[in-house]
């Protein structure tokens, strides 16, 4: 017998009979399954949203606010993980995401000790009455668990009541507040989620700031930044291309501190690393929670939906670093291919990528800017910007052989200064550590490997293993 299955619905179809002993013929079903409705597709998005958003709104908001907040996350955990008509708890759903909003937007920039009497006592009554609520829908579903059918079902009266509820105790806790504060709250849905959502974003810019320092030394590379940076302004999807340790990173940053790329973006600038993952341990999941903790979100149960709601409010800049890692993956390429597609679809968000890898996601226009080794008189600079006192002409005869690469140069300077060389002693150590590579068998010297090796030999890194 063929079962076909889709999703989780199951019809059944009519087939042939069959002769089982003792009983005679009897009609054989098989099941086939049709996909989810859009209505549920939307309850599960909303469901999932308001969980994560009563998570992260517990991390912000005073400790007399997050009993509020429990109670909420737990019907709607309830909902998610009991009920079977989820369907009709869609706007109870709703309202529980507005109870926390609400909460939120009346407590988020006071401490503990500024509430008064009546702002605690309309946070402990909003509290008890939500309490009342949870605690019906808990007595609901235990009778189902009891009895082993472990999905309830709740008639549409019931949670017609219980939200009607929730809109009674959420108005007279406005009220209250209103009069205690003075803070508005006469506000709806949308607007306390953009404002929740702006205030996460400002949150996540200074987490950020770290990654959007330009290093200390930066030259030759003001081309390739303006480039970078009118085809970005132009709202087109730029990659910039080159082999590690070229300098890609470091142009990223330049280019999201460009003073135009600040004032279209603002705070909307964000840097996602990759580096501290392989491609083996790269998946769609991997993907976007590395995307979502950037965007201040910890590992969100319906992260592509949390990401594309949250990036679709103003002009965004995405850069995505390291994108090889997942470009390449052993696992959900394609999927991985068709989230960046979904996200660089939207007219407000461009994307900027670091790679080494050529192939990029395909149904996307891309600007591609290679990333070339530093020019003679850049890469010079660059290294008497640590290590000023070397002749122009050793320097240059050292710095072709590293093929005027700015990781290897960063790298070789930096083993000068700690270790005190003269230049005659870099040389040395240099043309030693070619000399041990060939020896090996290495029929190429390749200048970044030669000088990591002359960097890990140096007395400075040797003495940290005593």
């Amino acid at each position: 017998m063929t079962t076909h299955r889709k999703n989780s619905v199951i019809l059944p179809f009519e087939k042939n009979s069959i002769a089982i002993p003792g009983i005679g013929p009897v009609k054989r079903e098989t099941y086939l399954t049709t996909p989810q409705s859009p209505s549920h597709e939307r309850l599960l998005s909303t469901l999932n949203n308001a969980i994560q958003i009563m998570n992260n709104i517990g991390n912000v908001v005073p400790p007399v606010a997050r009993g509020v907040l429990v109670s909420v996350a737990g019907i709607l955990g309830i909902v998610k993980t009991t009920i079977a008509n989820q369907d009709d708890f869609q706007e109870l759903v709703e309202q529980c995401q507005m109870i926390g909003l609400v909460v939120w937007h009346a407590t988020y920039t006071r401490a503990q000790h500024q509430f008064n009497g009546t702002s605690h006592r309309a946070l402990t009554k909003l509290k008890n009455s939500v309490d009342g609520i949870l605690e019906a829908v808990k007595a609901k579903t235990e009778k189902n668990v009891v009895s082993k059918a472990f999905h309830a079902t709740i008639d549409r009266n019931t949670i017609k009541k219980w939200k009607n509820e929730l809109i009674r105790f959420l108005t007279l806790f406005n009220t209250e507040v209103n009069i205690a504060t003075n803070i508005s709250m006469n506000l709806k849905l949308d607007e306390l989620l953009s404002m929740f959502q702006e205030h996460s974003i400002t949150t996540t810019s200074h987490s950020q700031m770290h990654v959007l320092i330009v290093p200390r030394v930066f030259v030759g590379r003001s081309d390739l930044v303006q480039s970078a940076t009118d085809a970005l302004l132009n709202f087109h999807h730029v990659a910039l291309i080159g082999p590690g340790g070229i300098g890609k990173s470091s142009i990223a940053r330049a280019v999201l501190n460009d003073e135009v790329i600040v004032s279209t973006f603002k705070a909307r600038r964000y840097f996602v690393q990759f580096d501290n993952i392989n491609v083996n341990q790269v998946n769609l999941k991997t993907f976007l929670d590395h995307i979502a903790r950037a965007l201040g979100f910890a590992t969100p149960v319906n992260a592509y939906n949390l990401i594309a709601k949250t990036l679709s409010v103003v002009e965004t800049l995405l850069v995505l670093d390291n994108a090889e890692t997942f470009l390449d993956a052993t696992m959900d390429a394609g999927q991985i291919a068709d989230a960046i597609d979904g996200l660089g679809a939207r007219s407000n968000v461009t994307i900027l990528l670091t790679t080494r890898t050529t192939v990029l996601p395909p149904n996307m226009k891309w600007v591609r800017l290679r990333v070339p080794p530093l020019e003679e008189s850049a890469a010079c600079e660059a290294f008497q910007a640590y290590y000023p006192s070397i002749e122009t002409s050793i320097l240059i005869k050292l710095l072709s052989a590293v093929d005027f690469h700015p990781l290897s140069i960063n790298l070789l300077a930096q083993a000068a200064v700690q270790n005190e060389w003269s230049p005659q002693d870099l040389m040395t150590a240099w043309d030693h550590q070619c000399a041990t590579l060939l020896e090996a068998g290495d029929s190429k010297s390749q200048s970044l490997a030669v000088t990591i090796e002359t960097s890990l030999n140096s007395p400075s890194f040797l003495k940290l293993g005593n």
